[in-house]
């Protein structure tokens, strides 16, 4: 019998996220970081589909190649590439991925030691409602966030507050943040992050394993509340756009 890959609990940390020798226009990869106890993903959007000249990925740890593959048999739909990063061990990776026009996209990772702590995530958005006139957001550092996402969550907030029973909040804005699923005491914050190429952004779930240790909620309603996330965000912020569950995104094309 093979046996089993060994586990390695330690988080991985995204570093830097570059298109080295590509024109402006190329874009670079999004990328998102998931972990819990015994299992953890590392999910990556290309700004375009994998078959629009992509050629190799590569993945290496320290300088030693661990993986070398054409990048369309690792693909999850037309941009998504997803790896279980639970048997990585600690170490330095780099992600390649060459495309035929001569550039690469490039990604730093590091793998922590089990028990190491993850850096402080980025201040996220906060609120403020100023005494007169329109309410005011800002970011962690005190700056003024687009008038856009302004008249975007102030459309949503009219919404919310004639809405009774189930209903959702967002924090955040359009690249990432959060989507908090409500219902009378209950609160359950659903993360999102904006996509590149043809999917547009994706809100991770928690797998059917981890859901009650995530939610507090039983798993016999874990269908009916991602349905009405997905219904919902569509509704109020995507009604253009469709959406696909999977076991662990929704995600909108």
């Amino acid at each position: 019998m093979t046996p089993e890959p060994q586990a390695h609990e330690g988080h991985v940390v995204i570093g830097d996220v570059r298109t080295v020798g590509g024109p402006e226009e190329a874009g670079k990869p999004t990328l998102k970081y998931v972990w819990y106890p015994g299992s953890q993903q590392l999910i990556l959007w290309l700004p375009r589909p994998g078959h629009q000249g992509y050629g190799e990925l590569a993945v290496s740890r320290d300088g030693e190649v661990i993986e070398r593959v054409a990048v369309m048999s690792r693909l999850n739909g037309s941009v998504q590439i997803i790896w279980d990063t639970l048997t990585w061990a600690p170490g330095e990776y780099l992600i390649a991925i060459t495309h035929a026009e001569g550039w690469r996209h490039e990604i730093d990772l590091r793998k922590l030691e089990a028990g190491v702590a993850p850096p402080e995530p980025e201040p996220v958005v906060v609120v403020e409602e100023a005494p007169r006139g329109p309410i005011v957001y800002r970011d962690g550092f005190g700056n003024v966030v687009p008038d856009l996402d302004l008249e975007i969550r102030e459309g949503v907030r009219r919404k919310l507050a004639s809405t009774f029973g189930q209903r959702l909040e967002y924090e955040g804005n359009f690249r990432a943040g959060t989507i908090i699923y409500i219902d009378g005491d209950t609160r359950i914050p659903f993360y999102h992050e904006m996509c590149g190429g043809e999917m547009k952004f994706s809100i991770d779930v928690p797998a059917v394993e981890h859901w009650v240790a995530a939610t507090g909620m039983p798993l016999s309603r874990r269908d009916e509340i991602i349905g009405f996330v997905a219904r919902r965000v569509r509704q109020e912020q995507a009604s253009s756009w469709r959406y696909e569950i999977t076991g662990r995104t929704i995600d909108f094309y």
